[in-house]
């Protein structure tokens, strides 16, 4: 399942393809998220600054859930 990430005043937003919005302020916890919802880090888009520079995660906030993403991934196999 694929996810959409972008910044909606303080929290990050993964929309997801089947229409789930999940919501956290903490990029770790949005990753947990996405996890429960089957999203791995291949599967993540995150809105880039040169499209939407006020929508755009900070570069920490990005590496944050690709990490706990792969953190995941790695328990798992």
């Amino acid at each position: 399942m694929r996810a959409k990430i972008f910044l909606d005043g303080d929290f990050l937003v993964g929309e997801l393809d089947d229409g789930h919005r999940l919501s956290h302020a903490d990029a770790e916890s949005l990753a947990d998220l996405l996890w429960t919802h089957g999203v791995t880090s291949a599967q993540v888009l995150m809105i880039d600054w040169h499209q939407d520079a006020a929508r755009a995660p900070m570069s920490g906030q990005r590496i944050a859930i690709y990490q706990r993403l792969r953190l995941h991934e790695q328990s798992e196999g």
